[in-house]
């Protein structure tokens, strides 16, 4: 198996670990419970970290496969490429941001409304991405 393959095995993790995230970090603002908070956590920062070996394996493959979408980063919502390092980008600030939430100290849930929306749009763009990578791959 050479390294360029490794790619189609590695997606599903952050766009599984991503939207899991979401969903708890949303189970959690209207529960009520940190549990699920906790549980959005982890799923964000192995998340993060899974989409950040995706990103690398995609571009290792992109750049084996002709024609590649490095060769043409824009537009950027055309471009499975440009789109998923766009949104992961997003979704380290958010990490970010959850840290600086988790940071102070309270007994209710500190996920915000906000972060909530934010997290949102990072969980669908992250699935506009993943399908235009299936189209690319010509699995759709």
């Amino acid at each position: 198996m050479s390294l360029d393959e490794i790619h189609p095995l590695i997606i599903h993790f952050p766009i599984a670990l991503l939207s899991a995230g979401f969903l708890f970090d949303f189970l959690s603002y209207m529960l009520k419970q940190k549990g699920l908070e906790s549980a959005g956590w982890w799923n964000l920062i192995l998340g993060v970290v899974s989409s950040l070996c995706a990103l690398i394996t995609g571009l290792i493959t992109d750049l084996a496969s002709k024609p590649s979408l490095v060769d043409s980063p824009f537009p950027v919502h055309e471009n499975h490429g440009s789109l998923q390092f766009f949104v992961v980008c997003i979704f380290l600030v958010l990490m970010i941001w959850r840290i600086k939430l988790r940071s102070t100290s309270s007994t209710d849930s500190n996920i915000s409304l906000i972060y909530l929306g934010a997290q949102g749009v990072a969980v669908a763009i992250l699935f506009y991405g993943s399908h235009l990578g299936a189209v690319f791959a010509g699995r759709f």
